[in-house]
């Protein structure tokens, strides 16, 4: 991983709200919808988008769409790639 790619990542994850909205779709395995997510982390729907984006194009999350509705899912391969990173920098 690129230090670029990592501060991006990081400064994606700094945001409280942001962390919170990673997390809530983190924690959904099959995936989480934009208005569910803005339910359980009690966000404004449009303020939910703006995070959702920066979350994207940090490449934390990738999103699908579904119809109307669009489901986010967490990449975990970007985040273990993250976490390796910061592992071996501690080194």
């Amino acid at each position: 991983m690129e230090k670029m790619d990592a501060v991006t990542k990081l400064s994606a994850l700094a945001q409280p709200t942001r962390l919170e909205i990673f997390l809530a779709i983190a924690r959904a395995a099959n995936g989480i919808t934009s208005s569910e997510v803005a339910e359980q982390t009690d966000t404004m729907p449009n303020n939910t988008s703006v995070h959702l984006s920066v979350l994207r194009n940090a490449g934390l999350v990738s999103s699908t769409k579904e119809g109307r509705s669009v489901t986010y899912r967490a990449e975990r391969g970007a985040v273990q790639r993250l976490a390796t990173f910061l592992s071996e920098a501690a080194k």
